[in-house]
This record gives structure tokens, sequence and C-alpha cells, in this order.
């Protein structure tokens, strides 16, 4: 009862303040809603689509004025902006920020009522650490589907310019024809050409967010056939050919490491698997470690070992090609 009271009063408090800085600032949010919409009408007015208006938007990292002075013009802002960008999430760096402080609170507020003293800061660093994960884990499942992509869009660019088609309806082609998350990319491509921004420009930003070695490939032919000149098309069919094998030999390495991979995750689990049946069997007999000292540092030392050795071992298993 004493911990539901707790939670109650936690979200309680942080309805509060949200509730008060929407009620401070209704008449900014207002004016920020009929701007919005203003503009959104002014996109339907002019016929533009979703990518172009996505090129557009404004370059502000937060809605919130004092977020937006903190971590406006930061190389570190931008870094975060990047990696949003690489998972596919539309939020902003302000937003991203907003959710690791929540989380990281939340962490320390239940690592509290679990526990006291010295453990409660282990909920502190889950709490923080579980969007950073959240965000490197929808970065990893949106680079191996665009992977998986490439080859096929490469050799549809391949027929569409050997058809008689330019680079760039190419690459419009592929952007209406193809799934996101490459589809999405190749589009706005087309849309920045179509804006003004110059080829090289377009490309080398491309790459920078998605952050793929295979497209770095495409991109540094495509930049290096317009400066020396060559076969375009024979050149991209000899790199989808190339793209096929990596993932043909990513596929082998991932079978043959499987094992290790599924070794961390047990050693990993069996040791917290034994600490909580022991909890669940004599809470009293290990409630020493959570009350104690000594007991806290043990566990604490003991979960900082289990981590390390599993990153070790995932480590070892993962072959970069």
């Amino acid at each position: 009862m004493t911990y539901l009271i707790l939670g109650i009063v936690f979200v309680a408090i942080v309805g509060i303040i949200v509730g008060g800085y929407l009620y401070a600032n209704r008449s900014k949010l207002a004016r920020m809603e009929a701007a919005r919409a203003r503009l959104d009408e002014v996109g339907r007015r002019l016929d533009l689509d979703p990518v172009t208006r996505s090129i557009l938007k404004d370059q502000s990292v937060s809605s919130l004025p004092m977020l937006e002075r903190m971590l406006a013009d930061k190389s570190s802002t931008e870094r975060l902006a990047l990696q949003l960008e690489r998972a596919g999430l539309t939020m902003k760096p302000g937003s991203f920020v907003l959710i690791v402080a929540l989380s990281t609170a939340l962490g320390l507020f239940i690592g509290t009522l679990l526990v006291s003293g010295f453990l409660s800061v282990i909920g502190l660093l889950v709490g923080a650490l579980l969007p950073v994960l959240w965000l490197k884990r929808r970065q990893r499942k949106r680079l191996g589907k665009l992977e998986e992509q490439l080859p096929e869009a490469i050799d549809m660019l391949v027929t569409a310019m050997r058809s008689g088609y330019s680079f760039q309806a190419g690459m419009r082609f592929i952007g209406e024809e193809v799934s996101a998350p490459l589809g999405a990319e190749f589009a706005r491509f087309y849309e920045e050409q179509r804006l003004g921004m110059e080829v090289r420009t377009s490309l080398l930003e491309m790459q920078e967010r998605v952050g793929s070695l295979d497209l770095k490939m495409f991109v540094t032919a495509v930049l290096i056939q317009r400066e020396t000149g060559g076969n375009l098309s024979e050149i991209l069919g000899n790199i989808s050919g190339v793209m096929r094998q990596r993932a043909e030999l990513r596929g082998e390495i991932q079978t043959l490491t499987a094992e290790s991979k599924m070794s961390a995750k047990i050693l990993t689990s069996v040791p917290i698997a034994l600490f909580i049946a022991l909890w669940w069997l004599d809470p009293q007999y290990m409630g020493i470690m959570f009350s104690e000292l000594l007991g806290q540092i043990m566990i604490a030392t003991g979960l900082v070992m289990i981590a390390s050795g599993y990153s070790i071992m995932m480590k070892i298993a993962n072959v970069d090609i």
C-alpha cells in the first residue's frame, strides 16, 4: 500500500508540473499551433508532398523555450539529431532529452522503493540507459532493413537507366516503388535535387543520415563516375553483386556465431535467475544483501561483471565484414 501511494504521488506531481506548464504557456502554444496549421495549409495549396515538407521543416531542437536555449547550436545536439534520424524517428532532440530525464527519474524512484542506499543508483543508471538502448535497437533494425533493400533497389536503378531514364529520374522511381526506409531516403534525394541542391551534397548527406557501409559504396561509385566518367549502370550492377555476396557472408557468419551469442545470453541469465529464485525461496536470507552496505557492493560488483562479460562475449562473436 505504501508503494502504491508513493507511485500515485509521483504520477500526480509529474501531472501537476506538465499541466502547470501547459496552462502557463497556453497562449504561446496556441499561436504555435495556429502557425503550424497555416504552414500546412500553404503546403496543401502548393501541392507539396510529405517528403518536400520534411525537407522544409524547422530546425528547432525543442518546442520548450528553456530546452531550446540549452540545446541550440551545440555539437552534441547535432549528433543526437543525427542519431534520431538514423533511427527513423521524427522527434526532436529536446523530446528525447526529456524522455531520458523522465526515465532516469523513474528508475531512481523505483530503485529507491525496492531497495535503499547504494543500490538505488542502479535504478538511476538503468533508467538512463533504457532510452539509449532502445534508440540503438531502432537504428540496428532500420539499418538492417535498409541494407536488405539496397541491392534490389540498385538493380531497379540500373534497369531504369538502361531503359533511358536519367539518374535522378531513376532515384525518383525507386523512391516511389520501394518501401521505407530506403524508398524515403531516395525520394528525399530527388526532392532535394528538385529544390536546387547539388548532387554531391545531397548524396553525401544521405550517406551521413543512413550510416551504412553498403550505401557508402553506392555513393562513392556515383560520385567517382560523375567526375571521371564511365558506364554508371555497369558499375552499379557490379556493386549490387558485391552487396549480395556481403549479405550471404554475413548470414554465414551469423550462423557460425549463433552458438557463442546464445552462450553469452545463458551465462548472463543464470546468475540473475538463481539470485531471484533464492530471494523468492527465502526473502529473509537474501534480504541481508539489500540491507547491508557490503551486500549492496557485492550485488553492484556482480552486475558490473555480468554486464562486462556479456559485452565481451558479444563483441567477440560480432565479426565485421
